[in-house]
Formats: structure tokens, sequence, C-alpha cells
């Protein structure tokens, strides 16, 4: 890699700022506002914790402390259990937070780190 190409981890901070640049132009759809996840949690709720979570990612400039690191995967996870149950605009919306939190929490990648 030279000097002028981006790291794995620019390009994933413009992915999910690009991503939610594309949720915060959208209002949260009224068909989740009644869903709780299986851990109990409502979707408002896990949306605005989701949300919290990357606003902090993004204003530290792609780094995630380990409490808000938990509580995203944590949002993911349940939400990745409501989401077969989607249709239509309500999964696009979730797809999206889910999709977020996997390229936040996902483990930083090391060139040549790669095991048969």
């Amino acid at each position: 890699m030279n000097g002028d190409e981006p790291s794995g981890d620019s390009l994933i901070f413009t992915r999910v700022t690009t991503l939610w640049a594309a949720h915060r132009g959208e209002p949260f759809p009224d068909g989740l506002r009644w869903i709780d996840a299986p851990s109990g949690d409502p979707v408002p709720a896990l949306d605005f914790y989701a949300a919290g979570c990357v606003n902090a990612y993004l204003a530290g400039q792609g780094v995630l402390d380990p409490q808000r690191h938990l509580i995203l995967t944590e949002c993911a996870t349940d939400l990745e259990a409501i989401l077969p149950a989607l249709t239509g605009h309500d999964a696009t919306y979730v797809a999206r937070l889910i999709r977020m939190a996997e390229l936040i929490t996902q483990p930083p990648t090391v060139p040549g780190a790669d095991v048969c």
C-alpha cells in the first residue's frame, strides 16, 4: 500500500458517515414503534441507543469506547433478531442500523494476519 491509498479504517469511517447521513435524513418508521426485541427493549429505544453510539464514533473520528462498543453490539444483535419479520422501509431502516453497527464494531484488519 502506498501513502496515497486510504486505510481500511478511513474507508469504514467514510462508509459509516455516508450511511449515517442517509439514516438521519429519514423519519423513524411508524411500523417499528410498537415492536419489542427479544431482549424486551422496544425498537425505538434500540434506535436511540445505536444512534448515540454512531454519533460518538463519528465525533471520535472512528474511535468508540468499550462501553458504547458493547451497547452497539447488543443493539445490533437485538435488531438482527427482528429483521426477518420486517418488510419494506422498516426492514431497510433496521438493516442500515445493523450495517453501521457491523462496520463500527468489526475487529480491525491487520495486513498479513490471515490464518489458513
